[in-house]
């Protein structure tokens, strides 16, 4: 298979509660859908719910968003066929596509891009106690690099290799690996989220923290390797008391395979972004997004469904965004 272009263009600014076990078999009706989330204590869960939402009172499709551990988890679950749709991220997608990186052995050259959401920013926090000012001084410590099986435990381990930092990386998942902290077992934990994200607002009130901070050398670095990952700024006071911090963002969205009915993804497309204004109304970080960040950056191919309706908007679509069932 020939690579999908990496080209994702990152311009950052800055509940429907989980049913039954993801082990079901596709929904046999075509008006339910299952989708999967990420952990339910988190920002993204309400984000794509309120997706989800708008979605279902405008279409046919009832949609049933469901607790995962993650983007990780969502792709295998997609390319065995047993979602619907899926909570993805750029890179995710990417790997996932051209069979290469954590997907090498489980590549799903079906895979496709319905919508991005919004941006979401790494967070890598440590306790203020600890003394710990710079990525470099996280080496040999004890450190939770993000939930198990989810997008930010991956950048974590790109990021950090590309920066030679090696802690004594602690896996857990979010909720646990917050305990950790409090408790001193841990000097700090990361996690790829919106912004304020409640685990570290809620750990920050028993046991303050501070973001760590990267150069401009290391930013360079990193995103000159890393191209799908663009700088992030998260504003000082965003967590009270803390200082603004330089940061890694990258683009989240919902997937699907090319099998799902180009009829039903052109409605759910359609819906989604002719009643965008009521999902930014209530998940703040979509503001501003628009069908044409879709096409911008995409780091694999759109679904035909989602495709026709990016087409009727008069969107010029770049050739490797086109899936070859389109062509």
């Amino acid at each position: 298979m020939i690579p999908f272009t990496l080209k994702a263009r990152l311009l950052l600014p800055a509940s429907i509660l989980a049913l039954g076990t993801l082990s079901s078999p596709l929904a046999q009706a075509q008006d339910a859908l299952n989708m999967g989330a990420v952990p339910t204590g988190t920002g993204w869960f309400f984000g794509i719910s309120e997706g989800a939402r708008v979605i279902s009172a405008n279409t046919p499709y009832e949609i049933t968003v469901r607790e995962t551990g993650g983007t990780r988890e969502n792709a295998i679950r997609l390319g065995r066929n047993e979602l619907d749709l899926a909570f993805t991220e750029a890179l995710v997608g990417y790997e996932q596509y051209n069979g290469i990186g954590r997907f090498e052995s489980t590549p799903n050259e079906n895979v496709r891009l319905v919508y991005w959401i919004a941006p979401s920013t790494m967070h890598w926090a440590v306790r203020q106690d600890a003394d710990i000012k710079s990525f470099e001084e996280l080496a040999g410590k004890r450190f939770n690099p993000s939930s198990i099986g989810g997008g930010g435990e991956y950048i974590t381990e790109l990021v950090f290799d590309i920066l030679g930092v090696e802690p004594d990386f602690q896996r857990m998942r979010i909720d646990d690996a917050a305990e950790g902290v409090i408790d001193g077992r841990l000097v700090g934990f990361s996690y790829n989220g919106i912004p304020p994200i409640p685990a570290f607002t809620e750990v920050h009130s028993s046991r303050p923290l501070q973001l760590l901070s990267l150069s401009e050398e290391q930013l360079e670095t990193v995103t000159t390797e890393l191209p799908f990952l663009s700088p992030s700024i998260i504003p000082a006071d965003t967590y009270r008391g803390m200082d603004e911090a330089t940061s890694l963002g990258i683009y989240m969205g919902v997937s699907a395979n090319s099998s799902l009915d180009d009829d039903i993804v052109y409605n759910i497309t359609k819906a989604y972004w002719d009643n965008h204004e009521q999902v930014a109304a209530s998940f703040a970080p979509a503001k501003g997004m628009t069908p044409q960040d879709v096409i911008d950056n995409a780091t694999f191919p759109v679904h035909a469904g989602a495709l026709r309706y990016y087409q009727e908007l008069g969107l010029e679509i770049p050739e490797d965004v086109i899936p070859p069932e389109a062509r």
